[in-house]
């Protein structure tokens, strides 16, 4: 995981004790963590919390922190790999494993935030479906035309939900025929 140079000296910041005294690095972390895995949008930086001489530095840090957090997350690093990255940065061996610990413990919840993020379509998790003989309607005396039933369900951000429709066999064949089309296509950008 490389960080942006920008990033890897607010880090540094944060790790050197002369900067940062423990009580500080402690409401950061807290911070942090709490903006990233609640609602963000609802939260502020610079709030009362953290009471520092130094705001513009402290807000700096905060973002650097986050961002660490967040691409580690990412990444899906383990704990070896951030203490690993973090040491390439600063030797403060406390400061880096309680990093390393806040990052383990929230590190599921900081993952479930970044899946809420973007609007991808859901995904096709099991697909269901039968076939139904439709002999006579009330516009026609007889019609013997078979019907098959689909049922996809998909899930979006933990939410699972079903898809139904209905179709003839042509609609059907469509469907598959253009499947399979996409399919080959991925395999074909897949190669490439």
């Amino acid at each position: 995981m490389e960080l942006p140079k920008d990033t890897s000296d607010g880090l540094s910041d944060i790790l050197n004790k002369s900067i940062f005294n423990d009580d500080h690095f402690q409401q950061i972390l807290e911070s942090v963590v709490s903006y990233v895995c609640e609602n963000p949008v609802e939260k502020f930086v610079g709030s009362s919390k953290i009471s520092d001489a130094k705001p513009i530095l402290t807000k700096k840090v905060f973002t650097d922190v986050a961002c660490l957090l967040i691409e580690a997350a990412r990444h899906n690093l383990d704990e070896e790999s951030l203490n690993n990255v973090l040491n390439s940065i600063h030797t403060d061996e406390k400061r880096i494993k309680k990093l390393c610990e806040i990052y383990v413990q929230n590190k599921t919840a900081i993952q479930s935030q970044l899946e809420l993020i973007g609007n991808n379509p859901p995904h096709i998790i099991d697909v269901d479906w039968h076939l139904d003989h439709c002999v006579k309607l009330n516009t026609c005396n007889s019609l013997g035309v078979p019907l098959y039933h689909v049922r996809f369900t998909t899930k979006k951000h933990e939410t699972i939900d079903d898809v139904t429709f209905s179709c003839t066999i042509q609609q059907l064949q469509e469907l598959v025929f253009k499947l399979k089309d996409a399919v080959r296509y991925s395999e074909r950008l897949a190669n490439v």
